[in-house]
Formats: C-alpha cells, sequence, structure tokens
C-alpha cells in the first residue's frame, strides 16, 4: 500500500503519550494541562435543550459564536461572530492553520521553545521551522527583526501569556514591539492564548492580536483550561 509523502513524517502523539500516563494509578503528572477533577464543574445535561444533540453549523453554535466575539471584543481585539470558529480543542485549530499555510519547505517562526503539539503539527506537514530566541519578557526583538527580514515565514506562532513550556509573559513594551514588527513586514501571527484566564495576580496583558493595525491573524483559546475539558 501507497501512502501519502507525508506520512514518512508522522510521530507518535507526545501528548497522546503524556495523557495516557497521566492516567495511570498513582501518577501525579505534571506534565499535561489537566485540571484538577475535584475541582470540575458538575454539569446537569438534563437541562440542556434537545436541539444540541442535533446536526448543527459547523461554524459552530451561533449564540456560542456571538458570546465569544463578545469575550474577544472585551480584549481589544475587533472581532465579529462571523469570524469565530468553534473547533474540537486549539489543537484543532494548529492543524487547520497548518493545512491552511504550509506546504513543505515553507519556514514558519516559533519561540524557542514552544508548545510540542504545535511543533508536531507543523513539522508533520513539512515546515521548516525557524526559531526565535526568548527572554525573561518575551522574544529577543533584535533577532526576531532579523528572523523577519531574512526568511519572510508564513507565520509566527506566540503563546504570550504563560508560555507553553517556559511559563513567561511578554511585557506590553514586548507585545507593542512584536505587533509592529509584524505590521511591519506583514506577517500572520497565530495567538495561543490557552492559559490566559489561570492568573492569580491581576495581570492578564492585552493579546498580541489586539495591537495590530494591517497584518492578519489567527487568535485561539480554550475552555479546557478553566471549564471542562471533556467538552471538547
Amino acid at each position: 500500500m501507497a501512502f501519502s509523502e507525508r506520512v514518512s513524517r508522522l510521530k507518535s502523539s507526545l501528548i497522546r503519550e503524556i495523557l495516557a500516563a497521566a492516567q495511570r494509578p498513582g501518577m501525579m503528572s505534571f506534565a499535561g494541562g489537566l485540571p484538577a477533577e475535584e475541582m470540575l464543574p458538575s454539569v446537569d445535561w438534563a437541562e440542556m435543550p434537545t436541539s444540541t444533540g442535533q446536526y448543527g453549523m459547523s461554524e459552530g453554535e451561533p449564540m456560542l459564536r456571538e458570546a465569544l466575539a463578545r469575550e474577544a471584543r472585551a480584549l481589544g481585539i475587533k472581532c465579529e461572530a462571523s469570524q469565530v470558529l468553534t473547533l474540537s480543542g486549539s489543537q484543532q485549530a494548529l492543524d487547520l492553520t497548518s493545512k491552511l499555510y504550509i506546504d513543505k519547505g515553507t519556514p514558519v517562526l516559533l519561540e524557542a521553545p514552544t508548545y510540542l503539539a504545535a511543533l508536531q503539527s507543523f513539522q508533520f506537514f513539512g515546515a521548516h521551522c525557524l526559531s526565535l530566541p526568548m527572554e525573561r519578557d518575551g522574544p529577543d526583538l533584535e533577532s526576531l527583526r532579523e528572523l523577519l527580514s531574512q526568511n519572510r515565514p508564513a507565520f509566527i506562532y506566540l503563546i504570550p501569556t504563560f508560555q507553553n513550556p517556559s511559563g513567561l509573559r511578554y511585557s506590553d513594551r514586548k507585545r507593542d514591539e512584536v505587533a509592529a514588527l509584524l505590521d511591519e513586514f506583514n506577517v500572520t501571527l497565530i495567538e495561543d492564548e490557552p492559559y490566559r484566564e489561570l492568573s492569580f495576580d491581576g495581570v492578564a496583558a492585552m493579546p498580541v492580536v489586539s495591537r495590530l493595525n494591517s497584518t492578519s491573524w489567527i487568535y485561539t483559546g480554550t475552555v479546557s483550561k478553566t471549564l471542562l475539558p471533556g467538552l471538547r
């Protein structure tokens, strides 16, 4: 049987292995982003309208999309419900992004280090992944300018709030500078913020996409860390 050339780059899912290990009896894993089960809310599914069990719009439930758009606007992001796509976890957003932008050899720019499942997805589709050095408050701006000018990546993938795996947060200054550089070089931003609401000091700077003036962007969030992972 002849498989596609892409299959030669297929690797075992590291996230799947992490989650499988976390289910072992007596295991307390700090490797995966699993909420504490004793903190999960109790949901009465009997109160859900019967219509939620029926096929719906592929973009997602209209009222939910409008609610998500309102949340985005509260973060300074110019967003209407028509721009919102409800997905099965932000990992699906990374898969769709890969399909949308990446051919074999396409340069993409990533933080170093970065979220391993994003890296796997981009590499599977054949991306040439470029590493962006990080400092305590965000990217090394000189390196960012050099990488953007020399490589013209299809997109840059960033996790500005509680970055995975480092945990750092971009400063307001770095967010402004990153946005200005992306506008200058017209490079698409994929901003991933799954941990934004997990702040205990009240400090949550506005997303980088809210600071962009001209370049295109995709902003992803999730309720897997703040409500119920099983909703996916």
